[in-house]
C-alpha cells in the first residue's frame, strides 16, 4: 500500500489555482522567504464560499488541520503539512477578514470580495499576495486596532520590529491610501503616526476613535473587551508556565507505540519522532516496558528483581510456575501498565499525539505480557495474582498504532554492544529475548511490523513517513 504523504506548500498552492480556489496571502508578506522554508506561518485569505472545496484538498494531499489551545478563533484554521527534509510548513487561513488586538482578534471586517480583488501575482515566491497599496491599507486598519488599549499597545510594541518591516514593505502616500480604502481611514492618518520618519505606536485616541468608527463589525459587546483581555492573558500565563501546549488535534490525538527486542532502536527512532513532531504537537511520552518510574525501578533492583536468560520477561519457560515473589511482581507491574496506558489514552482524548516506548501484549510469556505461570504447585497467592495479572491485560487499552521493530538477531546484538546504558542486557539475554518474543503481538488497533534492519538515515526516512501517513490517515 503506497503511503500518503504531503504535498508541498508550493504545490499545494498551485493545486488550489488548478481547482479554482481563490486566496491571498494577505499580511505579513515580509516574511515569504522564511515561511517558504518552512520557517514562518503563511497567512492566507480564502473566500468562505471556498471554504470546503478547500478543506477537501487538504485532506486529499495531506495536509493535517490543528487546534490553537489558547487562540480559537471563528473562521480561522490552522493546517500543517511536511517536507521532504520532515519541516513542518504552517497555513493560518482567514475565511473572513478576522482581526484586531493579536490576543482577540475583535474585529470581522466586510472585506472579502476587496480583499480578492486587489491580489497580484508574486513572481518571486509564486503566490498571490496583495497588491502593495492594499496591503498598506490593511497594515493601516490593523496598526490602529492593536493600538488603542494597554494590553493591544504592550503586545504591539513587544513585535516593533517585525511590524516596521512589514510596513516598509508596503508603505505608500497619504493620499494613495486614503483614495483606495474600502474603509475610511483619512481622519485618522495624520495621528497614526505611521507615516512619520521614525515608525511607532498610533495616537491611543486616535486609536480609539478609528475603533469606534468601526465598532458595528465587532464581534463581542464591546463592554464585554476588558474581561476578555483579563482571559485571554491568564490562558496563555497558565500554557506557558504550567501546561506548555503547542497545537493539538482538532478531537482526540492518537496514541503511537513503539516495540521491539533490545537493540532494535526504539529509543533512537522515538527521539526522531519527538524531534519533528515537536516543531508543532504538543507531546506526550510514556514508557510502559518501565511504567513504574526510574526510581521505583533502581528499588525493584535492589531487591533482587533481575532476571536470567531464561527467565527474563519474554523468553519465560511457560512450564516453570512462578514463585510468590514473581507472582506478586507480575500482577503489581500489570496493574501500574494498566494505570500508565489509561493515562496515555486520557492524554491523547485530550488532543495530544502521545509517543510511547513498549505496548503490552496479552501473550503469556513475551515481553510487556503477562507473567505469572501458574502450575500444580502453585498456590493461593499465585491464583490471586494470576487473576489480578489476567484482568488488567484483558481490560488493557488498545494504542491507536503500534510499531513492532524487527530485524536479525546478530544486528540487535550488534546494536546493543554500542549502547549506553545502565544495567544493559547481555548477548545472551538479547539472544534469549530475540527468540522468546518471535509472533509478538501487541495490543493495539492496528499493528505495522518495521523492518529496521537497514542504515539509519534510509530507515529513518521511511519510519518518520510511515508515521506521517498514519496520522494523515487518521484524520
Amino acid at each position: 500500500m503506497k503511503l500518503k504523504k504531503s504535498i508541498s506548500l508550493k504545490l499545494l498552492l498551485s493545486t488550489l489555482d488548478d481547482e479554482k480556489v481563490p486566496y491571498v496571502s494577505w499580511k505579513n508578506n515580509h516574511q515569504l522567504d522564511l515561511v517558504m522554508s518552512g520557517k514562518g506561518d503563511l497567512d492566507l485569505f480564502i473566500p468562505v464560499d471556498s471554504k470546503s472545496k478547500f478543506l477537501n484538498l487538504c485532506k486529499n494531499y495531506g495536509w493535517i488541520e490543528v487546534t490553537n489551545p489558547v487562540a480559537h478563533y471563528p473562521w480561522v484554521h490552522h493546517f500543517y503539512g511536511m517536507s521532504e527534509e520532515f519541516l513542518s510548513h504552517h497555513i493560518h487561513v482567514y475565511f473572513k477578514v478576522v482581526t484586531g488586538e493579536n490576543w482577540l482578534k475583535e474585529y470581522i471586517l466586510p472585506l472579502d470580495l476587496w480583499i480578492i480583488q486587489s491580489r497580484i501575482w508574486s513572481n518571486e515566491h509564486n503566490i498571490w499576495i496583495l497588491d502593495q497599496q492594499s496591503q498598506a491599507i490593511i497594515f493601516m486598519v490593523r496598526h490602529l486596532l492593536k493600538g488603542a488599549s494597554i494590553t493591544g499597545r504592550a503586545l504591539y510594541y513587544s513585535e516593533m520590529d517585525s511590524y516596521q518591516e512589514e510596513w516598509m514593505k508596503c508603505k505608500q502616500k497619504a493620499h494613495s491610501l486614503s483614495n483606495a480604502s474600502p474603509i475610511d481611514i483619512t481622519s485618522y492618518l495624520e495621528g497614526s503616526s505611521i507615516l512619520e520618519q521614525e515608525f511607532h505606536l498610533p495616537n491611543i485616541w486616535t486609536a480609539l476613535s478609528f475603533r469606534f468608527s468601526i465598532s458595528a463589525y465587532l464581534r463581542f459587546h464591546w463592554l464585554s473587551l476588558p474581561s476578555r483581555r483579563i482571559v485571554a492573558f491568564l490562558h496563555r500565563f497558565i500554557n506557558k508556565f504550567f501546561l506548555n501546549r503547542k497545537k493539538l488535534f482538532p478531537h482526540v490525538g492518537l496514541v503511537i507505540a513503539i516495540s521491539g527486542v533490545d537493540g532494535s532502536g526504539k529509543t533512537t527512532m522515538l527521539k526522531e519522532l519527538y524531534k519533528v513532531f515537536d516543531q508543532f504537537l504538543t507531546l506526550k511520552k510514556f514508557h510502559l516496558g518501565r511504567p513504574q518510574g526510574k526510581l521505583i525501578e533502581l528499588i525493584w533492583r535492589a531487591l533482587g528483581n533481575t532476571s536470567k536468560n531464561s527467565t527474563m520477561p519474554g523468553c519465560a519457560q511457560l512450564s516453570t510456575p512462578s514463585s510468590i515473589g514473581k507472582s506478586f511482581n507480575g500482577a503489581v507491574l500489570a496493574i501500574l501498565r494498566l494505570r500508565k496506558a489509561r493515562i496515555a489514552m486520557k492524554q491523547a482524548n485530550k488532543g495530544n499525539l502521545v509517543l510511547v516506548d513498549r505496548w503490552p501484549t496479552d501473550q503469556i510469556g513475551k515481553m510487556d505480557g503477562p507473567r505469572v505461570i501458574i502450575g500444580s504447585s502453585s498456590g493461593y497467592v499465585q491464583h490471586i495474582c494470576s487473576r489480578v495479572e489476567s484482568w488488567a491485560y484483558s481490560v488493557m487499552p488498545k494504542a491507536d498504532v503500534c510499531y513492532f521493530f524487527e530485524l536479525p538477531m546478530n544486528v540487535a546484538i550488534q546494536r546493543n554492544r554500542k549502547r549506553s546504558k545502565d544495567n544493559k542486557e547481555t548477548d545472551e539475554q538479547i539472544s534469549a529475548r530475540f527468540m522468546g518474543n518471535i509472533g509478538f503481538k501487541p495490543l493495539a488497533k492496528k499493528i505495522i511490523y518495521f523492518d529496521n534492519s537497514g542504515d539509519y538515515i534510509t530507515k529513518r526516512k521511511e519510519f518518520l513517513d510511515n508515521v506521517w501517513s498514519e496520522i494523515i490517515s487518521s484524520y
